[in-house]
């Protein structure tokens, strides 16, 4: 698994990748500058449709580049996007049938994902760097219910955290994952997936995840998971997330999650506070406050982070900078504050067929 996670990236960082759209239970852009990659699920209340199962992982708003000279790096993109695009399909169409043949108006197999690249100095650790990558395969002629899922993190709502703060004594979430996911229905608020992550075990999950509108400003996204590991055997998660839409260009996040590992037999919990304010059709601006902790030896903090993010994507639609001043206080370092910057570049890639 090591081998193969070092090939993808190796092949993920010799091309741009463009953006894409990623299952959805609600619709999430503030403005065009999107900021749920980072920021998790952004829920538009009056949108909300509690058919659908997944939450937002939007990539980006609607392509601009008809509208600028097309530049080098633009055929790169489209060219790396075409490639991945012919080798899922030639995967799927493993499973092509006679029965089951593409249509003219049927779902075309792809590949989409993104990955982002940091340099995150701070007090004592300037040399601090990051790589994160999150890649999935639609397989149309498994009728949408199987996605090949390949990830840096099994946490999908730690997308946000900074490497220091993911990368705490009591949090081990932070592995590469490569698996497979199982849908009853294309739209069920159910999934299974098998496959392999933190530290090459092998694992299983059951995953429910839904969302509710409350009025035109309020929602809600809840969600549960139970898996096992080979190693770390039993372990389960709970989160909920309440969110209200101050105005066009404001929207107030809070976020609480649970973690029970059995292997310690305690609780890790986590509290997020969001802020997005979307300055223009190309920038957004998110203060971030989160503390995490454990149940053991007693309910404790662990550590402390806030941050404040700008995000644009005025060069391309598919190609993000952040910058994000930060500081951070962790207990194995006594809560004495460091001050840092994270500087990235987020990239994506895949297209809607």
């Amino acid at each position: 698994m090591l081998c193969l996670t070092v090939a993808f990236c190796h092949l993920l960082l010799t091309a741009p990748i463009a953006p894409s759209e990623v299952e959805s239970t609600v619709n999430a852009t503030v403005g065009a500058t999107n900021s749920s990659t980072a920021y998790g699920d952004i829920l538009r209340p009056e949108n909300t449709n509690s058919t659908n199962q997944n939450p937002v992982d939007k990539g980006a708003p609607a392509s601009r580049e008809t509208e600028q000279s097309e530049q080098w790096f633009d055929v790169w993109q489209r060219s790396f996007t075409d490639t991945m695009d012919f080798t899922v399909k030639r995967l799927d169409g493993l499973f092509e049938s006679e029965t089951n043949v593409y249509s003219t108006d049927s779902k075309q197999a792809k590949a989409e994902g993104r990955i982002q690249l940091a340099w995150e100095p701070r007090r004592g650790m300037l040399t601090d760097t990051d790589v994160r990558f999150r890649v999935r395969v639609r397989l149309p002629a498994l009728k949408e219910r199987v996605d090949l899922l390949l990830s840096d993190n099994e946490d999908e709502s730690q997308d946000s955290t900074i490497r220091a703060a993911r990368d705490t004594g009591n949090n081990d979430r932070d592995r590469t994952t490569i698996a497979l996911r199982f849908r009853p229905e294309q739209d069920s608020h159910y999934s299974l997936r098998v496959g392999a992550g933190r530290r090459d075990q092998l694992y299983a999950m059951a995953r429910y995840r839904d969302a509710h509108a409350f009025s035109k400003h309020w929602a809600m996204l809840y969600d549960a998971e139970l898996y096992y590991y080979t190693r770390d055997r039993l372990g389960a998660e709970v989160g909920i997330a309440v969110q209200y839409e101050i105005s066009t260009n404001h929207i107030a996040r809070q976020n609480n999650r649970f973690y029970f590992r059995d292997d310690t037999n305690d609780w890790l919990w986590r509290h997020e506070v969001h802020h997005l304010y979307s300055v223009d059709e190309h920038n957004a601006i998110i203060p971030h406050f989160m503390v995490e902790g454990l149940s053991q030896p007693n309910y404790r903090v662990e550590e402390v982070y806030t941050g404040v993010r700008w995000r644009s994507n005025t060069l391309r639609d598919w190609l993000f900078f952040e910058v994000e001043p930060f500081v951070l206080w962790l207990r194995n370092e006594d809560f004495k504050a460091s001050c840092g910057v994270a500087l990235r570049v987020e990239a994506y890639y895949g297209k809607d067929t």
